[in-house]
């Protein structure tokens, strides 16, 4: 076998810090030896490489990112009462409270030209901002109730929503909805009322 120990001064020698050792050798066993080595190695390694990318997917999977912070913030510091007007079926005033970033109560009191007379409705609203890939311009459904009085009757009977509406990043929002209404008292009658309309945020 033909192999040397040659050591090499260098600063870190010098210093009694860092022995460099060159191993030179040419034979069989040592080519063995340092093929065992590289084996090793790899199987030291080599485990610990799947254990870092699970741990990387970990971190990405529970980690929130910027973006979602803000969309958070915002959501967590919306106005929830929200004032305006709305034109159409009824012709009046709006009101809309938030419970959260889905869920809200939507109020109205005008004149309608369905009941030819006043009428107030309120509505219970749930958005759907996935269907339209816009948090500012969700679609919305919900349905509620009404109570009118026209033409010396009072009305009264049940409707439902379905509309859009978009949230410009000052406090206003408007929006649009058609209503399908049914009418139980003093007679029953289906119809439909299309209204639009604008809220500020207070």
């Amino acid at each position: 076998m033909e192999c040397c120990f040659i050591a090499e001064e260098s600063p870190e020698i010098l210093s009694g810090r860092l022995p460099l050792i060159i191993w030179k050798g040419r034979s069989t066993a040592v080519k063995h030896f340092r093929r065992l080595l590289v084996i090793l190695l790899v199987m030291h390694v080599a485990p610990l490489i799947p254990a870092s990318i699970c741990e990387a997917k970990k971190k990405a999977r529970y980690s929130v990112k910027p973006d979602e912070v803000q969309t958070v913030q915002a959501d967590t510091h919306r106005r929830q009462w929200g004032m305006g007007l709305i034109i159409g079926d009824p012709t009046g005033v709006t009101v809309k409270y938030w419970l959260d970033r889905r869920m809200a109560w939507d109020f109205a009191l005008g004149s309608q030209l369905s009941l030819a007379g006043v009428g107030v409705h309120a509505d219970y609203l749930f958005h759907l901002p996935v269907i339209t890939d816009t948090p500012e311009a969700p679609l919305f459904i919900g349905g509620g109730a009404f109570l009118g009085a026209g033409g010396n009757q009072v009305a009264a009977g049940l409707r439902g929503v379905v509309g859009m509406t978009y949230i410009f990043s000052e406090p206003f929002d408007i929006f649009m909805q058609l209503s399908p209404t049914l009418a139980i008292s003093p007679d029953f009658n289906f119809y439909f009322t299309f209204s639009i309309g604008g809220r500020v945020y207070l």
